[in-house]
């Protein structure tokens, strides 16, 4: 595996089984302990290839029943609402979430160097208030949690310029945040990317949590092209891996 993070080659693997047709859609992967065993590698890796998988609408994690193999043409399809969005705004949006993951992933580093124990509290403390939003399903107060779940982290940065270069890009995000908050199944498309993100800052792997930052916003900047592209293709947007190895 050479020094690329495992997590990202267990996940090329699977696609590669998916793609060969060795696994189906609606094919039940083997459990977490024999996939891991058969692999040869860490469960803890083997989980955060599978939440990537789940993210970019590859598998499907069904609580009780296990992992399965996602048919590609039962991905959720975005609103017209949204389409229309993304052609319209979708280029600018793209843009901003550019800027965002330069500045989001430094903060993580950084975060990682110098945040304190009250900053982790104050970083769980918003992941908590967000999911406690998504079960009332109010979108200002949607918009407003993960605005603030977001905040925690440039401020456990501690650096004063990269906090207020960040404060200029919020007003322009919000109309973007209210429109992917509320896509289907939100929840568990981007929703565990906060607790990714969190658990690295917590272990002080900055490596992970900018990895952890990256297939979070890379996401949200997925759905925009994705989006964007069933009504427009010549959209000027990076794919999703082309996001992650621009800012990994």
């Amino acid at each position: 595996m050479g020094r690329r993070p495992v997590p990202e080659v267990i996940a090329e693997l699977i696609t590669a089984e998916i793609n060969a047709g060795t696994l189906r859609p609606g094919d039940k992967l083997p459990s977490e302990p024999e996939l891991a065993r058969q692999l040869e590698v860490g469960r803890t890796s083997l989980r955060e290839a599978i939440r990537t998988l789940g993210t970019l609408g590859v598998l499907e994690v069904v609580r009780g029943r296990g992992t399965f193999v996602r048919d590609p043409a039962a991905a959720p399809s975005p609103s017209p609402r949204f389409v229309e969005f993304s052609t319209t705004a979708g280029p600018a949006a793209a843009e901003l979430l550019e800027v965002r993951l330069g500045i989001e992933t430094a903060a993580a580093s950084l975060a990682c160097l110098r945040a304190s124990g009250s900053d982790m509290d104050a970083m769980a403390a918003r992941c908590r208030e967000h999911e406690a939003a998504r079960r009332r399903g109010d979108p200002d107060e949607l918009v407003g949690t993960d605005e603030r779940v977001h905040q925690a982290l440039i401020d456990a940065a501690h650096n004063e310029l990269l906090n207020s270069m960040y404060a200029s890009l919020v007003p322009g995000l919000r109309e973007f945040r209210r429109e992917t908050l509320m896509l289907e199944r939100a929840d568990e498309r981007f929703d565990p990317g906060h607790r990714d993100i969190l658990r690295a800052v917590r272990n002080r792997d900055a490596a992970s949590a900018r990895d952890a930052v990256v297939r979070h916003i890379g996401a949200l900047y997925g759905e925009v092209r994705r989006a964007a592209h069933e009504s427009d293709p010549v959209q000027h947007m990076l794919e999703f891996d082309d996001i992650v190895r621009a800012f990994r």
